[in-house]
């Protein structure tokens, strides 16, 4: 693969997002090279990826926008969605 299998969409962002389905272990680099996060668990396309650890309700930031606060405690890693994820 040529392009990374995830998007960093905004520099706040707490989440990155699948541009195609991911497997466990696939690997999001910042594009400085200071931030490397692997997906715990396969990642579907346009799922989130946790890239830094969010407390229990703590913001999530997606766009650069809060999109929810952490229901329960969110490490990098973790895949980010309803389970983990909710509205304040």
């Amino acid at each position: 693969m040529d392009a990374s299998s995830f998007l960093r969409l905004h520099p706040t962002d707490d989440v990155v997002i699948a541009r195609r389905s991911a497997p466990a272990g696939e690997c999001w680099t910042s594009d400085d090279g200071r931030l490397s996060v692997a997906a715990k668990k396969a990642i579907d396309l346009g799922h989130k990826l946790a890239i830094r650890a969010v407390a229990v309700g703590g913001p999530v930031r997606k766009y650069g926008q809060l999109i929810g606060y952490a229901t329960q405690p969110i490490e990098p890693g973790d895949w980010v969605h309803t389970h983990n994820l909710g509205m304040g």
